[in-house]
């Protein structure tokens, strides 16, 4: 498996669909990075991040049910990081409702909503498209 840069491809939307993920803003909303595992050919799984300045909001990721438990997620994520740290991220942010304990094994740590930094607060994730009830979790990169 490998991990490449991608477009928003009907794939890539149909995972985010699947996965209960939202995605109607990433057609019109701010711009973000996203990055595919494909083996064969085969999309495995997406992860995106949104940047600004040293904060970048890592979102939208989804594995295949079928890849899932193969390390795939723990790819999409070290690679997502990478990127956005040598596009000049320090602080990765990131919202989930159901991943928490999988993003605090890769060494994110749960924070206040209310500590977030304007563009993390400004985003449609944290205004609305994911619950209030979602967690907050960040980590230094």
């Amino acid at each position: 498996m490998k991990v490449i840069a991608t477009g928003l491809s009907a794939g890539v939307l149909a995972l985010l669909e699947a996965s209960g993920l939202p995605a109607a803003d990433l057609r019109a909303g701010r711009p973000v990075t996203l990055l595919a595992a494909v083996a064969d050919d085969d999309l495995r799984g997406c992860v995106g991040y949104e940047l600004s300045g040293d904060v970048a909001l890592l979102r939208s990721l989804a594995v295949r049910p079928s890849a899932r438990g193969g390390g795939a997620g723990r790819e999409l994520v070290a690679a997502a990081e990478s990127h956005a740290r040598d596009s000049g991220a320090a602080t990765i942010f990131l919202l989930t409702t159901t991943a928490a304990a999988f993003f605090e094994r890769l060494g994110y740590q749960r924070i206040a909503r209310d500590t977030a930094p304007a563009f993390i607060a400004d985003s449609p994730q944290f205004l609305g498209l994911c619950p209030g009830t979602a967690v907050l979790m960040m980590r230094r990169v």
